[in-house]
């Protein structure tokens, strides 16, 4: 079997880590700018019973299409050299189960349990009521961002390929009713969590022991309500995720290229140098792996039986917006040079995107664009105006022109030629006359009205909290001293979106010009918009801002 080296045009690091659905790889950025993603190459047997492709593309377009922020975004679901690849906009680490492993880095604390619990209940109770399910949850599917977010991985791959991987892994337990699958290994993690990151005795222990009892008595939107009650048990500043992201920060590596092997020693002249196993290069990783904490089986599988050395450390990068994807048809074919790019014009909570590429054509001051002729050679003809340089006419050819001039007598004009230029003349001075009353007429009708002064500006934002896919509607209000003509203006979202310059013509005797700024936000959370009103062309600034909140449990 080949072993690919680059996928989607981007180059395989050398940190690898198996999965129960395949081997999970990190794509290095093709060029300076972009980001590091994630690859996971599907296990062939599990893509062998006829349907399960189009099944995996179909449920990947769907599970894109909801805008998640508590997923591992989705960028593409290709097929090179024979193998299917599902590409992440961030690799899959580090993984809860690392963080849970690290032995000596920074210990999270009981607000890092709620904080993952709520957020994992969440995403799991949103796949749900778009009839989707997880899957496989667990330690090793529960991604953490660098600022202490959590985020489900391989949520695709368990609806369509299921709990069981291609070599059967123990504790295994076929499930009719996914759901409930999930919400019993949520409440596992609830207890894996609690028992490791809190003391026993405190609160806080019995608060997660009462939400793991609760989800598997009366579901998972029962257990996360009681949650979101107890809240007063963990600590005042959980909010923050101090120790969660200071836990792992510690268990981030940095992502490199895979290390080529040196040979040991000089090849004779006439033989072969010995072959290097491609595979070994793309699957090294740190060669003191790291022990991993028992876990619950019903949370997650055990992993004895996967390689240790693949089972190493991770790393994070900052969130990406996610893409609804393309057609389900024309997921599994093979990319472009690059991955799409994502672009996203609505604001969903946990997640930041600013991406600039620079100007190759961007005019550079100070500097003049100065072209150099290449030099012609003695004898060749450069194509341009050759100049000679002589005495000029004759003196004698000169003496016999002066006497033809003064031998040549004048012919007279004739009246009729007169007359014709005469009126020549006159013609051509009414239709100048006629074009410049029409210019002068013309520009009168379409000169620009003087823009009315700008005298104040306030923005007023809505009283109450928005809940769940409300849109804020914004009003600017611009007092003028009630001059008719164009205000220009602009929005600037705190998000990092502008609006651009917008232009409102206001009617004479007008003296508060209203504008509108609609804003939508999506996805579970607590959101703080905040909009800045900007009147442009202005020698001095004059701008006003307001504030919404928004919050959907």
């Amino acid at each position: 079997m080949t072993t690919a080296t680059t996928v989607a045009g981007r180059p395989l690091s050398g940190w690898s880590r198996h999965t129960r659905h395949g081997t999970w790889h990190a794509l290095l950025p093709a060029r300076s700018g972009e980001r590091t993603l994630g690859a996971l190459r599907v296990d062939r047997a599990l893509l062998a019973p006829e349907g399960t492709r189009e099944r995996l593309a179909a449920v990947v377009l769907a599970t894109a299409r909801l805008r998640l922020p508590g997923l591992l975004g989705t960028v593409d679901l290709v097929a090179e050299t024979g193998e299917v690849w599902l590409l992440t906009a961030r690799p899959p680490a580090p993984t809860l189960a690392d963080v849970l492993s690290s032995a000596n880095g920074p210990r999270p604390d009981a607000g890092s349990v709620a904080s993952i619990l709520n957020e994992t209940a969440q995403t799991l109770l949103a796949l749900h009521t778009a009839g989707l399910t997880h899957g496989s949850l667990g330690p090793d599917t529960v991604v953490i961002a660098p600022d202490g977010v959590a985020l489900l991985a391989e949520a695709e791959l368990g609806m369509v390929l299921g709990d069981a991987a291609a070599v059967p892994v123990p504790g295994d337990t076929p499930h009719a009713d996914r759901q409930a699958v999930a919400t019993t290994a949520w409440a596992a993690l609830a207890r894996t969590l609690g028992a490791a990151w809190t003391q026993p005795g405190t609160p806080a222990a019995d608060l997660f022991a009462r939400c793991s009892d609760t989800a598997e008595s009366e579901g998972l939107a029962a257990a996360r309500a009681e949650l979101v009650a107890g809240r007063a048990a963990l600590p005042a500043d959980f909010l923050r995720r101090t120790a969660l992201r200071a836990a792992t920060a510690a268990v981030t590596p940095e992502f490199a290229p895979p290390k080529t092997p040196q040979p040991s020693a000089a090849v004779a002249p006439g033989r072969q140098a010995p072959r290097t196993d491609s595979h070994q290069a793309l699957t090294t990783t740190d060669p003191a792996p790291r022990p991993t904490a028992p876990e619950d089986p019903a949370a997650a599988p055990d992993r004895s039986s996967r390689p240790s050395a693949t089972a190493g450390q991770p790393a994070t990068v900052a969130h990406a917006h996610r893409s609804a994807g393309p057609d389900p048809q024309a997921l599994l074919v093979a990319p472009g040079p690059h991955p799409p790019a994502i672009a996203d014009q609505l604001t969903t909570v946990g997640r930041a995107r600013r991406s600039t590429a620079p100007d190759t054509q961007a005019t550079v001051l100070g500097k003049r664009n100065r072209v150099t002729l290449p030099p012609v050679a003695a004898g060749e003809d450069s194509g341009g105006i050759l100049l000679r340089f002589g005495p000029g006419v004759p003196v004698e050819e000169q003496d016999v022109l002066r006497a033809r001039w003064r031998t040549e007598a004048s012919v007279p004009a004739s009246p009729r030629s007169r007359r014709g230029r005469r009126g020549w003349i006159v013609t051509t001075a009414v239709t100048t006359a006629i074009v410049a009353i029409a210019v002068v007429l013309l520009w009168l009708l379409l000169r620009p009205a003087p823009a009315p002064a700008v005298v104040a500006v306030r923005v007023q934002a809505p009283a109450g909290p928005l809940h769940c896919g409300q849109t804020a509607d914004l009003i600017g209000v611009i007092t003028t001293d009630g001059h008719g003509g164009p205000v220009t203006y602009r929005w600037l979202r705190a998000d990092g979106q502008d609006s651009g310059e917008l232009v409102r013509t206001a009617h004479r005797g007008e003296r508060r010009v209203r504008v509108h700024l609609r804003w939508t936000v999506r996805g579970p959370g607590r959101f703080r918009g905040t909009a800045r009103l900007r009147i442009a062309h202005r020698p001095a600034p004059m701008e006003a801002e307001a504030s919404f909140t928004y919050v959907c449990p």
